[in-house]
């Protein structure tokens, strides 16, 4: 007896033996980092699959909010350790492999010890090394629900044989995979896409391939067959041929022998190839793949939206959005023990109170910015005429945003320098 829970019609046969798409099955199928790598380095359109969503996550950086005086110094630590550049390197190589680890270096001698945080001080970190998933190779993941690495490998083993807590590592993940156990890591983003990607180049190839085939011309030869049988007859068939294209490529004329009716004469004619709907088709397979990697087609290729009115404004917001979704959810969890160990690297202390904003991607004219900065202003003051904060908190709350809103160059140094 046929059973199936899904949606039949008895009179279409939708959803029953007859239908043929019950037939199909997904069958997961790894690529192999070979072709992630050859795909990456040879196919655009993977690339900047791959690139685009980490260089944007980090395009405009993040917003310290602490006094001036730790806030340079907490940018002269992420300058010092080339955090900002390593950190897209390795989510760069977490979208194309599945996964990627930087590692914390503060000098101790045995990796495989926990690195602990208040044993960090002032200029307490050494590096950090970005490791690609094929340099890296994660433990058992933890399972016992009491530790403070359940859900992380237990410990990671690096080329050479050391042995590192995870404790020293930042694990970066590509997609994510449905058991979170797996091997310690994710999903290839180009898994899931490559087919899409492929079908967007190929389709533009094969009209790249058409394009020598616009224009042909066409020349019926009586007894065609017969002047080809012999070795003779086809030398002066091409020689007669081959004139005939210099002539017309001198002159613009095709000269031919016969009225074009009779059996004794060529019949001449040019076909053209309509070209008038592959551009749409182009397009549909390139919104396909771009639907697929969560970029709006404007963004991936640079394309100018089409159509009455359109200006791609609310494409480029959802993305946005998106991104800044990511940085907080993704991101941000990612990096925090790094960044409770940075802000000790930069003040010598644990300071819960010193926090950071992403800064928004998209950017506010300098009309924009001084209309802000205008309202600010006035709730400042208004707050400060109606004592509704103590003036010493309302000042420093004014001097961070000054400090950060960057409408004024050189104020944020000059704050530094009166605190010094």
């Amino acid at each position: 007896m046929w059973l199936a829970d899904r949606l039949a019609n008895l009179v279409s046969g939708l959803g029953g033996p007859r239908d043929k798409s019950t037939g199909n099955l997904h069958v997961h199928v790894p690529r192999a980092r070979a072709e992630l790598d050859a795909a990456y380095r040879d196919n655009w359109l993977a690339r900047k699959v791959v690139d685009i969503v980490p260089f944007d996550m980090l395009r405009e950086w993040r917003a310290w909010q602490a006094p001036p005086a730790e806030v340079a110094a907490i940018e002269a630590s992420e300058a010092r350790l080339r955090l900002r550049g390593t950190l897209l390197q390795a989510l760069r190589l977490a979208r194309l492999h599945g996964g990627a680890a930087l590692l914390i270096g503060d000098g101790a001698p045995d990796p495989a010890a926990p690195l602990v945080p208040e044993a960090v001080g002032q200029g307490g970190l050494r590096y950090l090394h970005v490791l690609p998933r094929g340099a890296i190779q994660a433990g058992a993941v933890e399972r016992d629900p009491l530790s403070p690495w359940f859900g992380e490998p237990a410990l990671y083993t690096v080329s050479g044989g050391q042995t590192v807590h995870p404790s020293r590592v930042v694990r970066l993940l590509g997609a994510p995979l449905p058991d979170a156990a797996g091997d310690g890591w994710g999903d290839s983003v180009l898994q899931a896409l490559l087919e899409a990607v492929d079908q967007a180049t190929a389709a533009a190839a094969h009209i790249a391939a058409m394009l020598p085939e616009a224009k042909q011309d066409v020349i019926s030869v009586p007894g065609l067959s017969q002047h080809l049988s012999t070795e003779d007859g086809t030398q002066r068939l091409t020689e007669r041929f081959a004139y005939a294209a210099r002539m017309k490529g001198l002159f613009g004329m095709l000269l031919l022998e016969g009225d074009g009716r009779s059996p004794e004469g060529e019949r001449y004619q040019q076909k053209q190839i309509d070209f008038s709907g592959l551009p749409e088709v182009a397009r549909l397979f390139l919104q396909v793949a771009a639907g697929a990697a969560d970029i709006p087609v404007t963004r991936l290729i640079g394309q100018s939206p089409a159509g009455l009115n359109a200006t791609g404004e609310s494409d480029i917001r959802n993305y946005y959005d998106h991104v800044a979704a990511r940085q907080t959810v993704e991101l941000t969890p990612a990096i925090a023990r790094l960044d409770a160990l940075l802000v000790r690297d930069a003040v010598g202390r644990h300071d819960g109170a010193i926090r950071y904003a992403w800064r928004p991607l998209a950017q506010a004219s300098a009309r924009e910015k001084a209309e802000v900065g205008r309202l600010k202003a006035e709730t400042a003051a208004t707050l400060a005429r109606e004592g509704l904060v103590p003036p010493a908190v309302l000042a420093a709350g004014v001097e961070g945003w000054l400090s950060g809103a960057d409408l004024f160059p050189g104020i944020a140094p000059a704050f530094a320098r009166r605190t010094a």
